[in-house]
């Protein structure tokens, strides 16, 4: 796997502070059995990374992100076109709602292209920091909707295993 600090420092100005661990606990994650960062090179180079949870009834994206000098490429859609090929379950993740501004709005169409559902029902990522509090988030699915029943399983599901809450 490519270095974990090389990685890290992806993750660090891709995502605002609030959307990740600490160093230590991020790494720490690579202990568990259910989460993979898989590592995308281009031209030999260190071009992307995607973290993700494997689940029992689903697989949920933490982290995908695209280094700078790559970005605008296709890279993002390639990937998740092969980790939606890869998995043979529903996949999750989060994003910002898209009312927060035009970033937020381009990635949730961006999702939205490649298949991906946006739900509006409460959602909130709980604190990766000490001292931090609860960022409101919304989740996308694929390759479907979930009424509200199969959503508030969903998100247990994430909050329990991701999150040990």
């Amino acid at each position: 796997m490519q270095d974990f600090n090389t990685i890290y420092k992806l993750m660090e100005s891709a995502f605002p502070p609030e959307e990740y661990r600490s160093y230590a606990e991020q790494k720490a994650l690579l202990e568990r059995d259910d989460y993979h960062i898989h590592v995308y090179e281009k031209q030999g180079e260190f071009a992307a990374f995607c973290a993700i949870y494997i689940l029992p009834e689903l697989a949920f994206i933490e982290h995908i992100a695209v280094n700078e000098d790559f970005r605008g490429q296709g890279m993002g859609s390639k990937i998740m076109r092969e980790v939606i090929e890869s998995l043979d379950k529903p996949i999750i993740l989060e994003v910002e709602p898209p009312d927060g501004g035009e970033n937020a709005a381009r990635r949730v169409r961006f999702y939205e292209k490649l298949g991906f559902h946006l739900h509006d029902f409460p959602y909130e990522q709980p604190p990766l920091r000490q001292g931090e509090e609860p960022l409101p988030l919304q989740l996308m699915s694929y390759p479907h909707a979930y009424d509200a029943k199969a959503f508030g399983r969903v998100k247990d599901a994430i909050l329990q295993n991701v999150y040990g809450i």
